[in-house]
């Protein structure tokens, strides 16, 4: 008596886990953005057949199980450790930035990361990381803080540059 009802109990663990299996790599891969039509898996065998009494009608052809429609394949895109990296500029490219970023500061009397950027024509944070790697370096000096910050190829000329933004805004 054990027998049978460890088959039937086996076959339906086997089914919710394959289930389960399939529901959870759906979620994943509408959240990778990449979505498939179903697959449709074979009926699974059934252990015992249990016949319908004669008397009920057959399920009419409508009620039964439709096909998902099928849709466009997704589009393919690059992974995102490529697509993150593809625009990351060279080694070369850095230090042509930083070096034009150096002429930029040393030309002028104090500037702040606006005036850098939109002299540089670079994006703010590559102004930023530029600016901390060139302060990290010693080539440049920053003098105040926050929307007073100012930098100068000297200490003594950031300071004063902050200084002045200082009393322009409090004017």
């Amino acid at each position: 008596m054990a027998q049978p009802f460890d088959a039937e109990l086996e076959e339906l663990v086997s089914k919710f886990s394959r289930d389960l299996a399939d529901q959870i790599r759906a979620l994943i891969l509408r959240r990778l953005g990449i979505e498939r039509a179903p697959q449709t898996r074979p009926a699974p065998r059934a252990t015992a057949v249990r016949s319908a009494p004669a008397s009920a009608p057959a399920a009419p052809a409508s009620s039964r199980t439709k096909r998902a429609p099928s849709r466009a394949p997704a589009t393919v895109r690059a992974p995102v450790s490529e697509r993150r990296h593809a625009s990351r500029p060279t080694t070369e490219e850095r230090a042509a930035a930083l070096e034009r970023i150096v002429r930029i500061v040393g030309n002028g009397n104090g500037l702040s990361v606006g005036e850098i950027e939109r002299q540089s024509g670079f994006t703010r944070g590559a102004v930023g990381s530029a600016l901390k790697t060139l302060k990290d370096q010693g080539r440049i000096f920053m003098g105040g803080t926050k929307r007073f910050a100012r930098y100068a190829t000297t200490q003594a000329a950031a300071d004063q540059a902050s200084l002045e933004a200082r009393r322009g805004a409090a004017a």
